[in-house]
């Protein structure tokens, strides 16, 4: 009696697969505005918001 377990058996990967995500990945790009600027600007509002109320208090000063 062996206690090792098997590995599960290899799936068929289907070439069509790849050349589909590959389609979808190149339209995504096309069509996906790139500019995150505005992502970025409301995550470090989020992120560091208590930082920037200590800085505006005078509590601390940041380097530039």
């Amino acid at each position: 009696m062996s206690r090792r377990r098997q590995p599960p058996p290899s799936r068929p990967k289907n070439p069509a697969y790849r050349q589909a995500f590959q389609r979808l990945d190149t339209a995504l790009e096309e069509n996906t505005p790139s500019d995150n600027r505005e992502k970025i600007r409301l995550l470090r509002l989020a992120m560091f918001a208590d930082v920037d109320a200590l800085e505006r208090s005078g509590t601390i000063i940041l380097p530039k």
